[in-house]
């Protein structure tokens, strides 16, 4: 069933299942929407309550903030959120792709709430410099409204990065599917820079979860040309709280296999 939640000028769509006495927010991949999720109803929904929602201008979530969250405004929608959902124990996050950042920048902003974090095939645990660069500074967003008008050297480059094999054709296939139109250039502008407004340092987010000793279970793919399972190797040894799980697959883990790998880490807990 899908639900609401108002917050400020935003309205926030989201859908729960599991039966589950423990929360678990989970945040979704680009593109994607608060569904995504139901596919681990088998492994997950017995421990958990799953809320999963659309992130900001994807879904049917409403995002209607004018200014990017600061840590007052990031606290208040968490402590909003959890009063709505009527939970007052700790949470657990999951994040797939792109929900990495919301997941880790929630984790990083209310840590003492945090009871486990689960991070799937996500993002967050390199430093994009490009990234915060586009996202961050004035020269970026410039270059980047640029890039809406007319994208033919981006779209050039990445040809001619698959022809090198520099990237992968996949993932080659994948960016220019997110960048042949205008309108889907604006999106990308959008969720990208929202992200970035959530998504904390590296070396941020380890500190938080070794100083919390908040339990971290990651899953990535050996054959993911996406996000590279590299980063989180180094990322898993530097978090001594943490767990790492590297499956047969590619990027996209939000599938029935993958509920046997989350089987298996429920069935290790003490």
């Amino acid at each position: 069933m899908e639900k609401q939640f108002i917050w400020r000028a935003s309205s926030i769509n989201y859908q729960e299942f599991g039966s589950g006495g423990n929360l678990l927010i989970a945040f979704h991949g680009y593109g994607q929407d608060s569904s995504v999720f139901r596919v681990f109803e088998e492994s997950l929904g017995e421990k958990y309550r799953v809320v999963s929602v659309d992130l900001p201008y994807q879904g049917k979530t409403i995002w209607g903030e004018d200014h990017e969250l600061n840590r007052r405004d990031l606290l208040e929608l968490i402590d909003d959120f959890l009063i709505h959902l009527g939970h007052q124990n700790k949470v657990s996050l999951l994040g797939y792709s792109i929900g990495g950042n919301y997941a880790l920048g929630f984790t990083v902003a209310r840590p003492e709430i945090i009871d486990e974090l689960w991070l799937i095939a996500a993002d967050g645990l390199t430093q994009r410099i490009w990234f915060r660069f586009i996202t961050k500074t004035t020269l970026g967003r410039f270059l980047f409204q640029r890039f809406i008008l007319n994208p033919s050297r981006i779209i050039y480059t990445l040809n001619i990065a698959g022809k090198l094999g520099i990237l992968a054709r996949r993932t080659v296939a994948f960016y220019k599917s997110t960048i042949d139109t205008k309108l889907k250039r604006k999106e990308l502008f959008l969720r990208w820079r929202s992200s970035a407004r959530i998504a904390p340092d590296v070396s941020t987010s380890r500190n938080v979860l070794n100083g919390y000793r908040i339990k971290t279970h990651l899953i990535y793919g050996k054959r993911d040309s996406v996000i590279s399972y590299h980063a989180a190797v180094k990322f898993s040894d530097s978090v001594a709280t943490s767990d790492l799980y590297l499956v047969d697959k590619g990027h996209r883990l939000l599938v029935p296999d993958t509920n046997a790998t989350i089987n298996v880490i429920l069935g290790s807990k003490d």
